[in-house]
């Protein structure tokens, strides 16, 4: 198991520097993804444990991410017959307006998972042409 102060710490600077995004001006650890799916698990010192799971769309490189949060102390039903816990979300866009914000929904309508698409805006404007039946570029 690896344990967070056995992992490169760096500034975001130092992330940056080599070719990683930064967020925020605090203690940075990079990570370079494998193709195909992948989690990332995460916990804090009081025992909260966060996942982010990679998956490609087939094979390749990583598309979306899927974020759960684990500790929040509620579930809904999913897919595989399970049960994914429930958290609560929101996004931020220009001047603090929130623009999805899950924090006013009912339990049974709170997400259970955060999908995070990695598109670039061609390919979402592209694979929107394909949808509306147009052709593929």
């Amino acid at each position: 198991m690896a344990d967070i102060r056995t992992l490169t710490v760096m500034t975001e600077a130092d992330a940056k520097a080599l070719g990683f995004a930064g967020y925020n001006d605090v203690p940075h650890t990079v990570i370079d993804l494998p193709d195909g799916a992948f989690t990332v698990s995460a916990k804090t010192s009081d025992g909260r444990r966060v996942t982010f799971c990679f998956m490609p769309y087939g094979d390749g490189p990583a598309r979306f991410v899927d974020v759960q949060y684990h500790e929040r102390g509620t579930s809904i039903p999913n897919g595989d017959g399970g049960q994914s816990p429930t958290f609560n979300a929101f996004g931020i866009t220009r001047e603090g307006k929130h623009v999805v914000d899950a924090r006013e929904l009912t339990e049974d309508t709170k997400p259970s998972i955060l999908v995070l698409l990695l598109d670039t805006i061609e390919e979402e404007h592209e694979r929107a042409r394909v949808l509306a039946g147009g052709p593929k570029t």
